[in-house]
């Protein structure tokens, strides 16, 4: 080890500039993988629903008072009755729509509360094509109108969760367990588990809560807007889609205010147009991340192969002294991995502080330690690659000729 510490005692400053850069460099991409991965989890989750099929109609307006749990029925009766449609049903909580959100706080016996979305409509489970993996659907006597701001704090709902809300609240089977409510607003009792289901919150889909969303069997009542989910056949989509504002126009006539269009549109361009900023910031954080490895590789590169070039009389002295090339290339990506070391030791607190001040100002999670394992093993990897070229050349240098070159 003398002869590493030699050299770089005698030029200080390439070691350091190479630190630096390593330790900026490992700062900044621990943060942006973070960040990466927090907007692109929810874009690579299955959302459970048979998105080719299904249609959302919301911003249905009555301006003169609420609709009846018996117009809304009649609404989405007279949706079902058109060519191609295959089941259509009035909905609070339309996905991928946040016009009307129903946010159910849950704890289970020992555990912490789950701030939930809630989903309320008949037979979801078919209308939206989701997949149920345990227990059972809602039984026909177990619907029943919504009545806001009158919880029964001794009454117990039925309610089916998805398999990554299960796997937050229990160990073990789901089925058949309780929770209890926020601000004793009664107790639910799970009957039955779906695969997968995306929150319609699409501000709350990061921090692994994307799945955090539960079905309730009530039937919309008592609102001053309606939504309804309808599915069709992926052939008819299209003219199911145009089909449906006259439809709506013949079941409501006066009672719908004038002058302002329901949202009419297939569930694949709801989603597509509510995660397009999500879309921008991967594919922003994605650039940032191969920037910031191309800049990193090439800097180490450079600097590492100027270094090695100021020591080309060192190399040949060596080399003439009996020193093989393997034991020369062995020298230098020993140097560089203990330079890499350095810079990471560096960079890791860099990144810890960055996250520090991150979580201050705009609210983000802590940073967690696989993500620094992944940044410092990326740094290591980059480190070596980087100077193995440089590193081969001085290696392949006969003795003479490198004493010739000074």
């Amino acid at each position: 080890m003398n002869p590493l510490f030699a050299s770089m005692r005698r030029q200080p400053l390439m070691p350091w500039l190479i630190g630096l850069q390593i330790a900026v460099a490992c700062a900044i991409l621990c943060n942006t993988l973070f960040l990466l991965a927090q907007q692109a989890g929810p874009l690579l989750i299955d959302d459970g629903i048979a998105d080719k099929e299904i249609i959302i109609v919301d911003q249905v307006l009555r301006p003169d008072g609420n609709w009846s749990a018996a117009q809304a029925t009649a609404g989405a009766q007279a949706l079902a009755h058109i060519p191609g449609v295959t089941r259509a049903t009035a909905v609070v909580g339309a996905p991928m729509r946040e016009t009307l959100t129903m946010v159910y706080d849950l704890k289970p016996a020992n555990g912490p509360t789950v701030e939930v979305s809630g989903f309320l409509g008949n037979h979801l489970i078919d209308t939206l094509g989701l997949q149920l993996s345990r227990g059972r659907d809602f039984l026909d006597d177990e619907y029943s109108d919504l009545q806001l701001g009158d919880d029964d704090a001794a009454s117990t709902t039925p309610i089916i969760i998805t398999e990554a809300l299960a796997r937050t609240l229990f160990d073990g089977d789901p089925v058949g367990r309780t929770l209890s409510g926020g601000d004793d607003s009664g107790h639910y009792v799970v009957v039955g588990v779906v695969a997968h289901l995306l929150r319609y919150q699409l501000s709350e889909l990061d921090d692994g809560k994307a799945e955090h969303a539960i079905l309730l069997p009530r039937r919309p009542a008592g609102l001053p807007l309606l939504s309804f989910v309808v599915r069709a056949t992926p052939q008819q989509r299209d003219a199911v889609i145009k089909a449906i504002p006259g439809v709506l126009q013949d079941s409501y006539r006066a009672q719908m205010a004038r002058g302002f269009k329901p949202v009419v549109a297939s569930y694949e361009e709801l989603r597509s147009n509510g995660l397009r900023q999500r879309r921008a910031a991967v594919w922003l954080l994605l650039a940032v991340n191969l920037v910031v490895a191309t800049i990193t590789l090439i800097g180490i590169a450079s600097l590492s192969g100027y270094w090695i070039q100021q020591r080309t009389r060192q190399i040949g002295i060596r080399r003439a002294l009996g020193a093989t090339r393997s034991q020369v290339l062995r020298h230098f990506l020993t140097e560089n991995l203990l330079l890499t070391l350095v810079g990471l030791a560096i960079g890791l607190v860099l990144a810890l502080l960055i996250n520090q001040w991150l979580m201050q100002h705009y609210e983000l999670p802590r940073l967690p330690w696989t993500y620094l394992l992944a940044a410092g093993g990326l740094m290591l990897v980059l480190g070596q690659a980087a100077v193995a070229a440089p590193a081969q050349r001085a290696a392949q240098l006969p003795p003479a000729s490198a004493t010739r070159n000074v």
